[in-house]
């Protein structure tokens, strides 16, 4: 299959609802968008680059779709997978992943739309409804618990409160939360990088009775000895997330053992195609696998989702970012059935875009 043509655009998206998380307030986003085309068929992808993470910012990520990436990709001779485009894509902007991932994702599309079959299909796995969890800011206690039970009362079951500005203010949050959600609903946390070696295993300690499911990047992105540390004495899951951005960066994870597990984020890592590589990795290593996000349209949600559940080694999902957005340019691809993702049983992603 030869790509016929490629375009690329910004779309501004304010959020229903700012929030916190360690270091900064968000209250808006831009996501870039990709459509390319082949023999009547589009497939569609989109971006959403963490500055702070990657060191892609929203200027580099669209410049690399509208140049490098737009010259490699029309034209391109596709075959049954993405691998030759990736590694190419790679080679030429290897600093802009979320950029790549758009692109990625897209030519993965219009793949399993020329095979007529949803993308999961194509991947050999299963459609099946799977719990996300929904996220609360760092906030005051009160507005916590209203949120919670705004969550609890929409069938929602997976809570993640980020946490990392205030050790005993986060302590009391959670066993505030534990107490309102009682003991079946799964509680996440997640630092961003908010704590030292001393202050996560505070942390863990003081909340210790309150059966925290898992603890997502609890020390510095560059920390690995202070993670694997971590990670060797305690009995709650610890989950890698800016440590574990590029391919190379899950493999150190992985062979420090830095990690119990590893959150697959397509805009860090490049796109479906490299988070593939990732998972088997980290699976065949014994870790479990989270897909998370960013705040993102419907397409690179449907994306992740479909990647979820062609992993055997997915044990979270956090794929709530669309629910963030005021407005969506995307449509369709994934329902949220009590608390559950669920997919479309259209072709490719399965979205629709009024480009």
């Amino acid at each position: 299959m030869r790509i016929s043509s490629f375009e690329a655009r910004t779309v501004d998206l304010p959020l229903v609802e700012g929030y916190r998380i360690t270091g900064k307030t968000i209250t808006s986003c831009q996501n870039h968008l990709v459509r390319v085309e082949s023999g009547g068929l589009s497939g569609f992808g989109s971006a959403s680059p963490s500055g702070d993470v990657t060191g892609e910012d929203d200027a580099m990520c669209i410049a690399a779709m509208q140049n490098s990436l737009a010259d490699l990709t029309t034209g391109f001779e596709l075959e049954h997978d993405v691998s030759a485009w990736s590694d190419a894509a790679f080679a030429i902007v290897p600093e802009c992943p979320a950029a790549r991932a758009a692109v990625d994702m897209a030519l993965w599309d219009l793949l399993a739309k020329q095979a007529n079959m949803p993308l999961v299909r194509l991947w050999g796995g299963e459609p099946q409804p799977i719990p996300t969890s929904v996220t609360i800011g760092i906030c005051e206690v009160e507005q916590t618990l209203r949120e919670a039970e705004s969550w609890l009362a929409r069938g929602y079951i997976v809570i993640k409160v980020k946490i990392g500005e205030d050790l005993d203010a986060d302590v009391e949050r959670l066993r505030q939360l534990r107490n309102l959600a009682g003991p079946d609903i799964r509680i996440r946390v997640d630092a961003n990088q908010g704590y030292d070696l001393d202050g996560a295993r505070r942390l863990l300690a003081q909340t210790a009775p309150l059966n925290i499911e898992m603890f997502e990047q609890p020390v510095p992105q560059t920390d690995l000895a202070a993670f694997a540390t971590l990670t060797a004495e305690s009995s709650v899951p610890i989950v890698a997330d800016e440590s574990a951005g590029t391919v190379a960066e899950c493999i150190e994870v992985v062979d420090r053992n830095a990690a119990h597990g590893v959150n697959i984020k397509l805009m860090k890592c490049g796109g479906p195609t490299p988070a593939r590589y990732i998972h088997d990795y980290a699976y065949a290593a014994g870790l479990s696998l989270m897909l998370g996000c960013n705040d993102e349209t419907r397409i690179s949600i449907a994306a992740g989702v479909h990647l979820a559940q062609s992993m055997p080694g997915l044990r979270y999902a956090d794929l709530d970012g669309h629910m963030d957005l005021a407005s969506d340019p995307s449509s369709g691809g994934v329902d949220i059935v009590g608390g559950c993702l669920v997919l479309s049983d259209k072709p490719g992603l399965g979205t629709k875009i009024d480009w």
